[in-house]
Order: C-alpha cells, then structure tokens, then sequence
C-alpha cells in the first residue's frame, strides 16, 4: 500500500501549503478519522502547521450525543484542539442537503482569515459527486466536481485525499489500529449518495475495476474546459458584475445567445457561493425572471435565497417573512427586537429630537426626527399604502413613487422601519424622513 503519510506531505508542498493553518471537518467517521490521523502525524514533521478541528453535531441519530464524546477523546489524545457546534435542522426539509449547508454554515463561521478548511473527500467520493451532477443534468461546472483546492461557501477548501480511495483509506486505519464510528444512515438508501455508493458503484467496479479513475479523470476534463470558459468570458462577466452588492445588471443581456446567458448566470451563481441550479432551474431563472415583463416582480428560490429582479438588476436574498403586520410599541433606552433578523433598536429622547439606533449585522446606524408633541403613541411599523411629504414646498406623493425615486426595491421596502407619530409617518429609518 502506498505510504499516504508520504503522499500527504507531497500534496502539501505542491500547494506551498508547509507553513499554513488548517481546520479540519471531522465527523469521527472513517474518512475524516484517518485524516486527523494524518494530520496529527504530519504535525510532527512540519510542526510549523497549526491544526484545529470541528465537529457538527445534527442531532438526527440517536447516537449523536456518544459520537461528540467519542470525537472529544480523539482529539485530546492527539492534542488537536476541537470544536463542537450543534445545529438544528429544518423539519420537511431535504436533511441530506440542509445537513451540509448546516455543516458549511458552521466552518464558515468558525473559520479564521489565515486558515483552509479541510475535508476528507477521497477518490470514491468523486465518482459519486460525479454521478449525483449527472443525475442533476449539469452543465461543464457541476461535472468537474471536486478539485484538491477550490473555493466553496466563499471558503478556501482543501482535499488532500482526493487521490485516494476508501479502501487505502481504510487499510491505512487498520494499521494505525484507529478507532472510527458508523453512521447507521450510511445505509439508508433513501438518500442518493448512499444509492449510489452501496448499490450502484459496487457494481461498476466490479465491471470496470478502474471506473473511479476513469471518472476523475472525465471530472478533470470538465474542471479543464471550464476554466478555458471563465478566462474566455471573465472580462464580459464584470461588466454585469456589482460586488459592492453582489447584483448582475441586466443591460444587454437578452441579446446574448442562451448559452452565454447561461453560463453568465452560473458564474454570478457561483460568485456568490451558491449551488449550481439544475437545467430546468437555469431556464426557469431566464425566461421566469430575467426575461419577465417589466412591470412584473418576478422572483425564484434557490435553496436557502431567493434571485428577485428590479430595474434591470438580479438581487439575492434570504428567504423573508412577511412582517407587514408586524407593529411596535418602544420603549425608551430600551433594546427591541426587530422582526425576522432585521436587528434592533434603541430609542433616546434629547432636548429637541428623537434619536432612533439600529443595530443589524454589526453595524450601527443613527437617525434623528423631531419630538412628538406631548402624549403621541410612537410606534415602528411595516407597511405604509398612503401619501407623504418630504419638504415643505414640494406637493404630497404617493410613497411609491418615493421608494422608487430613491431606488428601494419592493421587497426591502417592507423591511425598512417605519416610524409613525400617531398615524402619521415620519422617517423610513436610513431612507427618508418627512414634514
């Protein structure tokens, strides 16, 4: 068997990776219980490399609790500081994919600025992304699959044991004695992953011994063919590309041919860390969205964020609720809550004005209005239908045209505070404010 310690070593220094920082996703499976073995070996030689790991727990088995301790004792015999973080999943959802953005979530969280992130993906592992791309109908970009480094969730990712198969990985673990645990719902066909790697790929390797690296190398191709695409039409790309937004400007667009179209899309997609949409969604996205009526809102959810377009942009955002019922009361030099992660707001009285704080995604911003004469409810508020001023020598107007006169699109309307004096409006918080 090939000395997969050597190998590692290897992989490092073709990356100039000696001297970095790693955080390693580890499941206490068999996969990553051999890469934190590696990772603990290597150390000795290149004790420059710093070594951290992290531990999702999904609390879907009811094992889950026995694997944090198991994962726990690992780490601490091999000195390797750990991370566990619990996570709780939506019910009705997809679990196989809601897992891995969960998981993802978390790294991204935890990781920091000088660190790469580190899986135990290996060989095997590539036939099935692969096969599962397939099975999506993707284009060029979804069958190149998985590259040793790459950029995922806007991460850098690391995979040393892409060249590797299970069974070396498995027999390496068997001669360093390892202790690993069994995910009982590796075995739950219901999940294609697992379809695929306990029924399907079986039986192809019995065919075709070398069908694993067969395939990788059809996913290296791909992986070839498009970076030549991105070289070729990265400089049209930035012309529709804002990052200071993460919008794509739709001037000129439908006059490309669909396949520029298209691969223009995947790449704002991927820009901003989502999952490659399948066929049918790209063309739902193009003719649903992009090329809807100008008087429409047409939007489109792809896992957790919605595409919406507005005067000729592509936005994405969360998955919003709808808050325009939604009416506070404040309380003076008192925190409130805003709904649906909007932040909060404090309230300060001063001689002649009414200060409002928001706070939102560690940010904080100050607006100022006049008092309320004496006994006014003050009240933060959703939704306004009505008519306002915003000077004393310019005519009411219907506040529509004032969202659209300071370009807010329709749905962040709804999520900007509105404060009302009585039933008067008197400042959309960061928008405007009127007389």
């Amino acid at each position: 068997m090939p000395d997969l310690l050597s190998q590692l070593h290897r992989t490092l220094q073709q990356h100039r990776l000696t001297q970095a920082s790693f955080v390693l996703a580890y499941s206490g499976g068999l996969d990553s219980t051999a890469l934190l073995s590696l990772f603990a070996r290597l150390k000795l030689q290149l004790p420059q490399i710093q070594l951290r790991a992290i531990h999702v727990h999904h609390g879907l088995s009811p094992n889950a609790d026995n694997w944090v301790q198991h994962c726990q004792q690992e780490c601490a015999q091999l000195q390797i500081p750990l991370i566990i973080e619990k996570v709780r999943l939506a019910e009705n959802s997809n679990l196989e994919q809601a897992a891995r953005n969960a998981r993802y979530r978390i790294f991204k969280q935890h990781l920091q600025a000088d660190e790469l992130l580190v899986t135990a993906h290996h060989l095997n592992d590539q036939s099935e992304t692969l096969l599962l791309a397939l099975k999506r109908g993707s284009g060029v970009k979804g069958l190149s699959a998985m590259q040793v480094r790459s950029e995922l969730w806007q991460m850098p990712i690391f995979r040393p044991l892409l060249p590797m198969s299970r069974m070396q990985l498995q027999q390496y673990a068997q001669q360093q004695r390892l202790r690993w645990i069994e995910d009982e719902s590796n075995q739950d066909n219901r999940y294609d992953r697992n379809f695929l790697r306990n029924h399907i790929l079986p039986t192809l390797r019995q065919r075709w011994a070398q069908i694993d690296s067969t395939l990788q190398r059809s996913a290296q191709h791909c992986f070839e063919q498009q970076q030549l695409l991105e070289e070729l039409l990265l400089p049209l790309f930035q012309q529709h590309y804002r990052a200071a937004d993460r919008t794509f400007d739709l001037s000129g667009f439908a006059d490309y041919s669909r396949h520029k179209q298209q691969f223009l899309l995947r790449l704002w997609l991927e820009k901003n860390a989502l999952m490659m949409p399948s066929q049918l969604q790209l063309t739902q996205l193009i003719e649903n969205v992009v090329l809807a009526q100008t008087d429409k809102q047409p939007q489109l959810q792809l896992a957790d964020s919605v595409i919406r377009r507005y005067q000729q942009r592509l936005y994405l955002t969360d998955i919003y609720q709808d808050i325009t019922d939604c009416v506070i009361t404040p309380h003076f030099d008192q925190p409130i809550e805003l709904p649906d992660n909007l932040g909060s707001l404090v309230f300060q009285q001063q001689a002649e004005q009414l200060c409002v704080l928001w706070q939102q995604a560690g940010q904080q911003r100050r607006y100022c209005v006049a008092k309320p004469v004496a006994d006014q409810l003050i009240q933060i508020r959703f939704a306004y239908s009505g008519k306002v001023r915003l000077a004393a020598n310019r005519p009411n107007s219907d506040i529509k045209k004032i969202w659209q006169q300071y370009g807010i699109p329709p749905w962040q309307r709804q999520r900007t505070p509105l404060l009302f004096y009585g039933d008067k409006l008197i400042a959309a918080l960061g928008v405007f404010s009127t007389v």
